[in-house]
Parts: C-alpha cells; sequence; structure tokens
C-alpha cells in the first residue's frame, strides 16, 4: 500500500510540475503580446518589472523541465526501491528556490502595475484622454500574466510540498520506520 502511495505524491507532483510549466509558458507569452501601437520608436510604457515577470517565468519553466525527467524516473523506480535521498534533497531544495523566485516575479508585477496605474490616472498627457486610456488598458491588460504567474508560483509550491514529502517519506523508510 505504501509504494502506491508514493506513487502517487510522485505522480501529484509530475503534475502539478507540467501544468505548472504550460501555465507559465502562458504568462511569458501574454507578457510579450501586451504592447501599444504608438509612432515612438521606444516602448517607454514596458517596466523593467515585466522583464523581471518574463525571466522569473522563463526560470520556473526551466527547472520545471530539469525536475521532470527527475520525476519521471521517481515513478519508474518507486515501485521496486526506496528512491535515494540525494535525489530528493536536489529536488526539494531546486523547488524551493523556483517558488521563492516565481513568488519574487508575482510581487514585482503586481506591485508595479499598481503604482504605475496610480501615476497613469492622475497624470495630466499630452495625447489627451486617448493615451491615457491607451496606457490605462495597457496596464490593466499586464495584469494577466501576473495572474498566471502566481498560479505557476501556487503549483510550484504544490511540487514543493510534493518533494518535501517524498524526502521526509524516504528518509523514515531509510531509517527503518513505518
Amino acid at each position: 500500500m505504501a509504494v502506491s502511495r508514493r506513487t502517487g505524491w510522485i505522480a501529484a507532483g509530475l503534475l502539478a510540475r507540467l501544468l505548472m510549466m504550460a501555465v507559465l509558458l502562458m504568462a511569458v507569452r501574454f507578457v510579450l503580446a501586451n504592447y501599444i501601437q504608438w509612432d515612438y520608436t521606444q516602448d517607454p510604457y514596458k517596466l523593467q518589472s515585466y522583464t523581471y515577470v518574463v525571466v522569473s517565468a522563463v526560470v520556473g519553466t526551466a527547472g520545471s523541465v530539469l525536475q521532470i525527467p527527475v520525476a519521471m524516473y521517481l515513478l519508474c523506480k518507486s515501485k521496486r526501491a526506496i528512491p535515494s535521498a540525494i535525489i530528493l534533497d536536489i529536488s526539494m531544495h531546486a523547488d524551493i528556490v523556483i517558488s521563492v523566485v516565481l513568488a519574487s516575479g508575482v510581487g514585482a508585477g503586481f506591485g508595479a502595475t499598481n503604482d504605475v496605474l496610480r501615476y497613469v490616472r492622475v497624470t495630466t498627457w499630452e495625447g489627451g484622454q486617448q493615451a491615457e486610456q491607451a496606457l490605462i488598458n495597457y496596464y490593466n491588460r499586464a495584469i494577466v500574466p501576473v495572474v498566471f504567474l502566481l498560479v505557476g508560483m501556487v503549483l510550484s509550491i504544490c511540487a514543493t510540498v510534493v518533494s518535501a514529502r517524498l524526502r521526509a517519506r524516504a528518509t523514515n523508510d531509510s531509517q527503518g520506520g513505518a
């Protein structure tokens, strides 16, 4: 019975990582697709925080891509033997780092969007009401990828919980506990 529970936990972690990867790729796509049609050659309205949102989503996706073969290995091996504690340690610590990076990306995205929207609403713009409305629409659309990043962060936390649970279980099994 314990073998099937362990396999279930590993499968849950794999599912969380696959969903996280899909959600984070959608967040990157939405950030890159959001723009305003200006006559300027530069994009002065784009914030560095949105670049950080993209970078944190890419880091989360890369970490998930690196974790999937480990999860597949553990899924295949779990029926025959107790997984190595070193592999589970690395997996757990990688999940913690990914969760922290994604959490900081969510904070940067929501914080910057909120602050800039406040600024846009109280400032008088050269282009008048049309320029102000274009910026407000841009920053309102910028919340969507940050929400996807938030969902990815929650999935990453779920994968972290699974990794910690498997690590604790492997330590308990190797010490002869139940």
